[in-house]
């Protein structure tokens, strides 16, 4: 790993970015409730295609309000989040979702193995990537499936974020590392070198990867205000709005990784 920055380290051989901030855990950001259950839905149709919903058990580390369970109850899976901020666990027992509260693996409150274990924008929050795979594989039946929903560093924002950070405008970069904010990134992978990590620490094998939004113009202002940044969230309101019309056009800022635990 070599510096990118102040507080960036990158690999020169496959392009991960690593930082130096603390991790920490967060309650969200407004402005992205439509964007995510949209998603949401278009992830169970790319998974449906690779196993069968209906009876799944299915495990989301890091499962906040509880969105993507409603959209797993909806299909008919068995749905359980573990969340380990107690105020945003308990909104979604009052929505009536199971959620136990604290941290994977450690802290769940039921033995067995799950069919499909997904993670929605919370790998890139974890601080030793490499022994979580592991402990992720430990807790998959054989044959079920890991999704891993991450930031991309190959995406159209986060290139520009990039471009502007190195000609002395930082607020975008800081904004994409969520710098500042009670759990920033710690690590920012694209597909290719995510695929590297799972596959060179587990017996996980990717099946597919997909795209999704990474933007919506309902709820943009909302989400990106949330910024202390006022000035540069005024600018990048503008240029989000502009880019949304062409993002299916353009490199993406979400990408899926699946990958499949060998059957036995």
């Amino acid at each position: 790993m070599h510096s990118a920055g102040a507080w960036v380290l990158k690999c020169p051989s496959c392009g991960f970015l690593a930082s130096t901030l603390s991790p920490g855990i967060g309650t969200g950001i407004d402005g992205l409730e439509a964007l995510r259950r949209h998603n949401y839905e278009r992830m169970f149709d790319r998974i449906e295609l690779l196993k069968p919903l209906k009876g799944a058990r299915v495990l989301e580390v890091g499962s906040a309000w509880g969105w993507f369970l409603a959209a797993a109850e909806r299909r008919g899976t068995l749905p359980q989040g573990i969340e380990p901020d107690a105020a945003n666990a308990n909104l979604a027992r009052a929505a009536g979702h199971r959620v136990d509260i604290g941290y994977f693996p450690d802290d769940l409150t039921t033995d067995g193995l799950y069919d499909i274990i997904v993670l929605n924008d919370v790998f890139e929050h974890i601080p030793a990537p490499a022994q979580f795979v592991r402990k992720i594989e430990a807790r998959l039946a054989p044959g079920g499936l890991v999704v891993l929903n991450c930031p991309s560093s190959n995406g159209i924002f986060f290139r520009l974020a990039k471009l502007l950070n190195s000609l002395g405008v930082s607020g975008p970069y800081e904004r994409l590392w969520q710098n500042d904010y009670p759990a920033p990134h710690v690590s920012y992978f694209n597909p290719s070198n995510l695929q590297r990590l799972v596959e060179r620490n587990s017996g996980l094998r990717e099946v597919t990867r997909f795209r999704l939004s990474s933007v919506t113009r309902a709820g943009l202002s909302k989400r990106v205000w949330d910024s202390k940044r006022k000035i540069v969230s005024t600018l990048m309101v503008g240029s989000i709005w502009c880019l949304s019309f062409v993002q299916g056009f353009l490199p993406p800022d979400i990408e899926v990784n699946v990958f499949r635990k060998g059957e036995l």
